[in-house]
Order: C-alpha cells, then sequence, then structure tokens
C-alpha cells in the first residue's frame, strides 16, 4: 500500500510538468504561424535599483548587467527557438543594455533598437500609457508573415500585455480582429 501511494504521489507530481511541457509545444507550434510575436523580459540582471530617467544608454558601466546566469539564459533561449525549427526573428529591442545584450545573444538575427520599449516606471502612468501606445502600434505594423521578438522590461511588458513576466520568460502574443494585444501563452526555457 505505501508503494501505492508513493507512486501515485509521483504521478500527480509529474502531471504539471508534462501539462507544461504540452503548453510549451502548443506555443512553439504558434510561433510558426503567421500573426505571431514574442514578448521577452530580459534575460536575469540583478539588482533592484532602477536606473534613472535620462541616463546616457550607451553606458552599460552605470546600468543594471545581465549575470553570467542571464547570458547563458538569452543564449537558452535562442537555442530553443533553432530546437523548434525558428533560426531567425525580427529582433527589437529597449536600449538599456542589458535587453540589447539579451537580444544578441539569442543569435537569432540583427538587433534593432526601439526607445517605446526602454524601461518605464510602474508609478509613471503617463509613461506606462505612452509605452503601450506606442508599443502597440508598432506591433499592429508588423507584417503578418514576419516573426518579431520584442525584448522590454517588466513594466513595460505589464503595460503592453498585461502579464508580468520573470527575467528570460516569453508572453506570445497576437494582435485580435478589434486591433487589442492578445496574449495566447507563456514560455520559460529552462
Amino acid at each position: 500500500m505505501r508503494k501505492f501511494c508513493i507512486l501515485t504521489l509521483l504521478v500527480i507530481g509529474l502531471l504539471p510538468a508534462s501539462s507544461a511541457r504540452a503548453d510549451d509545444s502548443a506555443m512553439w507550434a504558434l510561433l510558426k504561424q503567421p500573426g505571431h510575436i514574442v514578448l521577452l523580459r530580459h534575460s536575469n540582471a540583478p539588482g533592484a535599483t532602477p536606473e534613472p530617467y535620462g541616463i546616457d544608454l550607451k553606458d552599460c558601466a552605470i546600468q543594471r548587467s545581465l549575470d553570467d546566469a542571464g547570458r547563458a539564459q538569452a543564449r537558452r533561449i535562442g537555442d530553443e527557438f533553432r530546437k523548434h525549427g525558428i533560426k531567425r526573428v525580427r529582433l527589437v529591442s529597449s536600449q538599456f543594455c542589458r535587453a540589447l545584450e539579451t537580444a544578441k545573444l539569442t543569435g537569432l538575427g540583427p538587433v534593432a533598437e526601439l526607445a517605446a520599449l526602454n524601461q518605464v516606471f510602474i508609478t509613471d502612468l503617463s509613461g506606462i500609457r505612452e509605452t503601450a501606445e506606442k508599443t502597440g502600434k508598432f506591433m499592429k505594423a508588423i507584417p503578418g508573415n514576419q516573426l518579431t521578438m520584442l525584448v522590454s522590461h517588466v513594466s513595460n511588458i505589464q503595460s503592453i500585455a498585461g502579464v508580468n513576466l520573470s527575467s528570460g520568460e516569453m508572453a506570445i502574443l497576437h494582435i485580435d480582429a478589434s486591433g487589442a494585444v492578445a496574449v495566447d501563452g507563456r514560455i520559460i526555457v529552462p
């Protein structure tokens, strides 16, 4: 009886993991269909102090930076795309060094900068609205057959898609018939 209980607990413990893999498979399949966009929160960059507005975005020494784990995470993200048969993606990034480095380390293509993806403080309500509007307008102009990954920050992603992503986590989106951003799901690369 004890062995049965242990086996039952193990099986139950595995169910969510299997379900998560199935959900990930569905999300990867969506990326091969026209009209989907990837919204990626930059990889791990330790530190809790946000940079003030108006800093020199070309000076990486005064910004939070990716650590070794964050760099490895960014490379794994690119590897997962290639593993799923996606070798090139249009990469568009915040101008902050940690976001640009994340995009570059995926190795999925050249990286373009978009100021609308730059970090906005959650307490800056007008900035939050502005980033959502500008990024939404940008996303609506993306050709449906062009898989695009936008690399940004947690507060921006919340304003754009209403989701709170972990470092290195992706939201899979599309623009619905009404012109609103719709979240199809999320992917976390192990």
